[in-house]
């Protein structure tokens, strides 16, 4: 008869639980009002059964009831903490990757610009985040946890991005370099009369083709200054005007180094 009480009363515990999350209570809240009410019950039907049978002992099936209570709450936590994780994930995903994908823009500002949107989403994110996990009453080291990893994540997505169009960026330095060489000024066919000057125009399309190379050579997300820009033109630009004639990569080739110091 207990152990049907018992049985009873978690199954009860379970749908009055579900039905004050879904009415809007805070996890933290749901959980204490339900868990007492219906050990509460539960006591006062195991007192009108062991009026009727003197000699039973309900304290092992009241333990066992409310470990199965806590284990139930610890399992909705965690599924609901979940969803909510990955909604917020899901969130940054669409706020950073379209403008990361932009990157083939190759303009001064792009980084500071990627900068300044990875830090004003992270830190809407992670605030909205961190009311909703105030709900659920978790302690100090569980939440900072998980708000580390939500950071980490809207990093990660900036980092993710950069490297699949830095893996299409020889494609797009060629498509720049034509468009730029076969356009005008206007962004028109250009119409070649004899008189352009070759050499300028292709010096300018192959900078602008190594800007983008520049943009997407190294992940910029720290604010840290570098010369990858003149690197690459010293090498790639200057540097084959004085010696074309010859290839052999010696000491004091920097595209030899190991870095771009």
């Amino acid at each position: 008869m207990l152990g049907l009480l018992r049985s009873k009363t978690f199954e009860a515990f379970k749908k009055d639980f579900d039905d004050a999350l879904n009415g809007g209570n805070s996890f933290a809240l749901a959980a204490q009002s339900c868990t007492e009410a219906l050990m509460a019950k539960f006591d006062k039907g195991c007192a009108d059964a062991v009026i009727a049978q003197a000699n039973w002992d309900s304290s092992k099936v009241r333990d066992k009831l409310r470990r199965d209570i806590d284990t139930h709450i610890d399992e909705v936590r965690a599924a609901r903490l979940a969803k909510l994780t990955a909604s917020y994930e899901t969130k940054l995903n669409g706020a950073l990757s379209g403008p990361v994908e932009a990157l083939d823009g190759a303009r001064d500002d792009t980084w500071p610009m990627i900068r300044e949107l990875l830090r004003r989403e992270t830190e809407a994110a992670v605030s909205d985040f961190s009311a909703e996990l105030s709900r659920y009453e978790l302690d100090v080291e569980t939440k900072g946890n998980m708000l580390s990893k939500l950071r980490d994540h809207a990093r990660g997505i900036v980092e993710t991005k950069t490297k699949e169009e830095a893996g299409r960026v020889l494609i797009r330095m060629k498509d720049r370099f034509t468009t730029l060489f076969s356009h005008d000024s206007d962004s028109m066919p250009r119409i070649w009369t004899g008189k352009e000057d070759i050499r300028a125009i292709t010096k300018n399309a192959r900078s602008s083709s190594l800007k983008l190379l520049s943009v997407m050579a190294a992940i910029r997300l720290d604010e840290e200054s570098d010369n990858i820009g003149n690197t690459l033109a010293l090498a790639l630009i200057d540097g084959k005007s004085g010696s074309a004639a010859n290839k052999s990569v010696t000491p004091s080739d920097p595209l030899a180094s190991n870095s771009w110091d």
